[in-house]
């Protein structure tokens, strides 16, 4: 049997992942300021969260993709996907739920849309995102995102962080790149190290996490997760890197 959208994701975004992935569309329009394909959906489903409207949905169709010389052509969409499993697995919650569906313009990521928090942080409330984006952190370590960018940061009601755009990720080999290049050097918060090192002890929950993983990615980028949690869960510290190669002067 083919593995449902709810497969991989957390118990409580089963639902959402659901409906992202089965509810007719209503609407489409073109998000025109990306550099691949994007566009957001609106479906015929309320949002759990806001009951009076309706699901929204940020669709990335594989025929949009632009061609990368250092990621394999028709694979970002499965990417995106990916990242969430992994976030999901590691029970961060700071990728929204994403899933494949088959939409309008062929197969594609469909993930929830969230909502900007609009109103500005006090110093207080800002101060509590800080564990968030070390979660973040840890999420694109283990991923390899060669793409965080500020602007894939969003701050959303609670105040909370969500990561977006984690299609440039799972290179077998060394690629990261991230605004958050400072962390390089300090150690993980403990709940964060034990979260990883849990997984990475935990034949049953890998060996899941590695099934779902190959039916999205290669076995080289799949075995290079694994040793990355292995390494991470042995030495629970952020990596170092090079400040030319590792982040880009334009994305701080």
């Amino acid at each position: 049997m083919a593995p449902g959208p709810a497969d991989g994701a957390a118990a409580r975004d089963a639902e959402v992942a659901r409906m992202l992935a089965e509810a007719p569309i209503a609407r489409i329009a073109e998000v025109v300021y990306g550099s691949n394909g994007v566009f957001l959906l609106e479906l015929d489903a309320p949002d759990p969260a806001l009951p009076t409207e309706p699901l929204r949905a940020v669709y990335k169709p594989v025929r949009g993709e632009r061609p990368l010389w250092d990621f394999p052509r028709r694979t970002l969409y499965l990417r995106e996907v990916a990242a969430y499993i992994v976030d999901s697995a590691l029970g961060l919650h700071r990728v929204p739920v994403t899933v494949l569906r088959d939409g309008p313009l062929g197969p594609g990521s469909v993930q929830r849309f969230v909502h900007v928090l609009e109103e500005p942080l006090t110093e207080e409330r800002a101060e509590k995102l800080e564990p968030q984006l070390r979660a973040v952190a840890v999420l694109d370590v283990l991923i390899n995102n060669a793409d965080r960018k500020r602007t894939h940061l969003l701050v959303i009601d609670g105040p909370s962080v969500k990561a977006i755009d984690n299609a440039l990720s799972f290179l077998p080999y060394p690629r990261q790149r991230t605004a958050l290049i400072a962390l390089g050097g300090s150690q993980l918060p403990p709940k964060l190290a034990r979260r990883v090192q849990d997984l990475a002890g935990d034949a049953t929950r890998m060996t899941t996490l590695q099934t779902r993983l190959r039916r999205l990615l290669s076995e080289s980028e799949v075995d290079a997760l694994s040793h990355r949690v292995a390494e991470l869960a042995e030495d629970p510290t952020f990596p170092v890197l090079d400040a030319w190669d590792g982040r880009p002067f334009e994305w701080w």
